[in-house]
């Protein structure tokens, strides 16, 4: 299995998910794995639950799947977020929520591919956010694969270290690859350009940490669905960003009577 696609974060959001499985299907894959947060936020829980059991191969339980299925942790979350567990509560079937309990925290794909909802630090709530060369310096100590694949963020990240498992690191011994950057382009505040794609080489003798983005609800500026294919022959992972109908999506939200601002921030990236 050399070519992997990474979806994350999909919230929902049937018209970026559709895309995105369009955009897959034009490319070389081998396998297709979720990091989970299927649902919440957006109006098509079980359309997106649907898709994804059909799509991949592995899914695991994201914070929202947990927040579903066990009473309780969804107490001290904002409203959008409480708003969407519940619209999803009434659109799963009973068989549905028993496969959400039933996902796996973590998964592995030999001894080169380690996945999780937030980090591969342990977390109660799976609720920990790898956003910075710091939190990657913890998260690094608990990786013992080539690398280590995660979400929750909704931010595209590539993270890269040589040190070998257990290891204090530095966070400033961390290189961070500029993804979202290098996917606006050269002077696009100026021009307006935006790239649909952009690749990364891994490190063939260290390790990495990937974050592919959201499919459903991206919040780093860039309103495009995003995604990335981690290729283990060539050791790259190449991010992805596909454009969707967000004035649809939009739609099928306010018609869920969900939120004004759930499908509002769809259009900002945030």
């Amino acid at each position: 299995m050399a070519r992997i696609a990474v979806i994350s974060d999909i919230h929902g959001n049937i018209v970026a998910l559709d895309r995105v499985i369009a955009d897959m299907r034009r490319r070389s894959i081998d396998m297709v794995v979720c990091l989970g947060d299927i649902v919440g936020y957006g109006p098509d829980p079980k359309e997106c639950l649907d898709a994804a059991r059909q799509l991949c191969r592995t899914i695991v339980a994201g914070n929202h799947e947990r927040g579903l299925v066990e009473s309780g942790l969804q107490v001290n979350w904002n409203p959008l977020a409480r708003a969407g567990i519940e619209h999803a509560r009434a659109q799963l079937s009973t068989a549905d929520l028993a496969f959400l309990a039933a996902l796996p925290m973590t998964f592995t794909i030999g001894n080169e591919v380690f996945g999780v909802h937030d980090s591969p630090e342990p977390s109660a709530l799976s609720m920990s956010y790898l956003r910075n060369r710091s939190d990657a310096a913890g998260a690094f100590r608990w990786l013992h694969h080539s690398v280590g694949l995660v979400g929750h963020t909704h931010v595209p990240a590539c993270f890269a270290t040589i040190a070998e498992p257990g290891a204090e690191i530095p966070p400033d011994d961390i290189d961070v690859s500029p993804v979202s950057r290098r996917m606006l382009g050269v002077n696009q505040e100026n021009r307006g350009a935006f790239v649909g794609s952009a690749t990364f080489e891994l490190p063939r003798f260290g390790r990495a940490i990937v974050n592919p983005g959201s499919v459903g609800q991206p919040r780093d500026g860039d309103n495009r669905s995003s995604y990335a294919i981690l290729d283990l022959e060539e050791c790259t992972v190449e991010f992805r960003r596909v454009s969707y109908d967000l004035a649809r999506a939009q739609l099928r939200s306010d018609a869920a009577v969900l939120p004004s601002a759930s499908g509002a921030r769809l259009a900002l990236g945030a």
